[in-house]
């Protein structure tokens, strides 16, 4: 599951450089990829976590992150030659939050 997270990480990266390239920075993407940052950094808390109080608030955070990138790729309005890969990612971060443990299973 981490390599997975960070792989999504690696992909919004490359993802937001490939727009701005295109397209332009703008403030959308710049939160899509503090947010995808956020996503990996709070997993990884909450896989190094020897508590369970650390682990389920790290992973709550986590899924909170996943959540906005999520929103934030739906938001986003770019050119047709970008679709495919945003909609790749929107798969990716969808299953990723299904992936994500819950309370009750810690």
């Amino acid at each position: 599951m981490e390599l997975k997270v960070f792989a999504f990480s690696v992909d919004v990266v490359s993802f937001v450089k490939s727009v701005e390239e295109s397209e332009g920075a703008n403030s959308t993407l710049k939160s899509l990829l503090n947010e995808a940052n956020g996503f990996y950094s709070n997993f990884i808390d909450a896989e190094d976590s020897t508590g369970k109080y650390d682990k389920n608030s790290f992973y709550s955070e986590s899924k909170k992150c996943a959540q906005k990138c999520l929103d934030l790729l739906q938001s986003i309005e770019l050119e047709s030659k970008f679709l495919n890969e945003k909609v790749d990612l929107i798969i990716e971060v969808a299953g990723l939050i299904k992936m994500i443990p819950i309370q009750e299973e810690l």
